[in-house]
């Protein structure tokens, strides 16, 4: 069983075609369609300027993902949300018109509950995958969600963010220090320019706060330490290449550590057999590699998706068909941007 998947949340049109492979999900191909670049000059993502140029690119996507494999598709799935209106109206619309007119089922996925899917990717049939209970990090430009999973349908979100998501507080702290859309790889970039000399020199001056870090909850907040960057440059004035790369340096340092810590939380409150993280932000290679360090330490197994499948793509909208199937009526099927993770 093969099946075609779609996914237009955002910026990105994506279609993949995937099988089921053990305990996991073989993914037989994967193409994405990026109007990054043309959003740059903005400073951000341009809803109307993504769903036009999805338009242009949900069939030459399609066509390239599904290659000899048309034959072959018994169901189509999609994600209805949550997302940009216009942007999800290409890709239910989209898949509702073929799944009509290839007479197969359609499949609504939730595009958050997705990234975490991501997880069960696999190449070999002997591939290991997470165990339940799993609690799951959910970081993105739109989402900060800590869920706990007892099964691929039995899912309970126990905490996140009370304000902005993560991936777009990244976003906004790099337009406050003059760097360029998309926010998250270019703070990233920053943070390796920061040298040890410059940590010492710069690193109690610029002192962020960690809003929540310690209250006995799963709650995050990082609007405050936008506010914080914001009043720091502000009172500066201008800042020079070597300030802005250690508020940068700090302003990650405070992300990541809000988040390890709350998820080892979440691990001592619901004892799971396992840490799963995904999103955009899980590409964040000093946060995947401080999270595992900590879920390691106390022998549980530390799952992240593959780079490429961290942001979003189609191949985990995919796996979700596969694992957590639901069936819509074609007709039925409507986008909903403000859709729960759970």
């Amino acid at each position: 069983m093969k099946i075609l998947s779609i996914e237009s949340t955002c910026d990105e049109t994506s279609a993949a075609v995937v099988e089921s492979c053990g305990y996991g999900v073989r993914i037989v191909s994967n193409v994405i369609a990026s109007s990054e670049l043309m959003h740059q000059k903005y400073g951000g993502i341009v809803p109307e300027v993504a769903a036009r140029e999805q338009i242009k690119s949900i069939i030459p996507v399609i066509n390239e993902s599904l290659g000899k494999e048309k034959e072959n598709i018994s169901r189509i799935a999609v994600s209805y949300g949550p997302g940009l209106m216009g942007s999800l109206l290409v890709g239910v619309e989209t898949a509702k018109t073929l799944a009509w007119a290839w007479k197969i089922p359609l499949y609504q996925v939730n595009h958050m509950a997705a990234h975490i899917f991501a997880n069960w990717i696999v190449d070999d049939i002997n591939d290991e995958v997470p165990t339940f209970p799993s609690v799951g990090l959910v970081v993105s430009g739109g989402h900060t969600d800590l869920v706990l999973m007892n099964n691929y349908k039995d899912w309970k979100w126990i905490g996140g963010t009370r304000d902005d998501a993560v991936g777009e507080a990244f976003d906004k702290v790099a337009r406050l220090l003059g760097l360029p859309y998309p926010g998250g790889p270019q703070i990233s970039k920053a943070v390796e320019r920061v040298t040890l000399e410059m940590k010492e020199r710069y690193g109690t001056k610029f002192r962020l706060p960690r809003p929540l870090l310690n209250e006995n909850n799963l709650d995050m907040s990082f609007s405050g330490l936008k506010a914080a960057i914001s009043k720091i440059v502000t009172g500066l004035g201008k800042i020079d290449d070597e300030v802005r790369d250690v508020l940068a340096w700090e302003f990650s340092e405070a992300v990541i550590e809000i988040l390890t810590k709350k998820t080892m939380k979440a691990v001592e409150i619901y004892k799971p057999k396992s840490v799963v993280m995904a999103g955009g932000v899980s590409a964040n290679k000093q946060l995947r590699e401080n999270l595992k360090l900590e879920v390691e330490n106390i022998g549980l197994k530390f799952q992240c998706p593959d780079l490429k499948y961290c942001g979003d793509n189609a191949a985990m909208i995919g796996v979700a068909a596969i694992l957590a199937p639901k069936e819509t009526k074609i007709l039925n099927l409507k986008p909903d941007p403000s859709l729960a993770t759970v």
